[in-house]
């Protein structure tokens, strides 16, 4: 569309020039220098014309240029982002486990030591405690194995 305006304005001028001595009765030089200028003139349009669109392109090609950037950059943060959190998600889920696996064990030693102390208990009477049940209740033991008369709970102790 630009062009077409610099067309018809080259045209205007160059008329103008060519026709104005046959109105005005100029002589030739002066005609030829309107010309001369007119031609100018129109080169200096089309001129300024080409490079404000050429400016106007660059301009595009900036902002294109820096919103490609800023779309990269927001990407770039989202996608980082989610690779951290996935990697604190793992090392939760690493750490809970970890804190089960000691909590388990550390009720298997608890029972372990308490079957310990229950062997211990007993075995200085050479007396067997199944269940869990301590055979020699407040430190009394009949000798040789033999059991308490009418049974451990005699003394009133309960092995539950």
């Amino acid at each position: 569309m630009r062009f077409l305006i610099a067309f018809v304005a080259i045209l205007g001028y160059a008329s103008a020039s060519v026709i104005s001595p046959y109105v005005y009765g100029v002589n030739a030089g002066d005609a030829q220098a309107a010309a001369i200028d007119a031609t100018v003139a129109a080169q200096d349009h089309a001129r300024a014309v080409g490079e404000s669109q050429a400016r106007a392109a660059e301009a595009a090609v900036q902002f294109n240029t820096e919103a490609v950037r800023q779309v990269a950059e927001a990407n770039r943060d989202l996608h980082e982002n989610a690779y951290w959190g996935s990697v604190a998600a793992n090392q939760n889920a690493v750490a809970a486990a970890q804190s089960h696996a000691a909590a388990a064990s550390g009720v298997a030693a608890a029972h372990a030591g308490i079957a310990a102390a229950r062997a211990a208990y007993a075995a200085p009477y050479g007396i067997a405690a199944p269940y869990g049940i301590a055979a020699a209740p407040y430190g009394f033991a009949a000798p040789y194995g033999i059991a308490a008369p009418y049974g451990a709970h005699a003394l009133g102790y309960h092995g539950w």
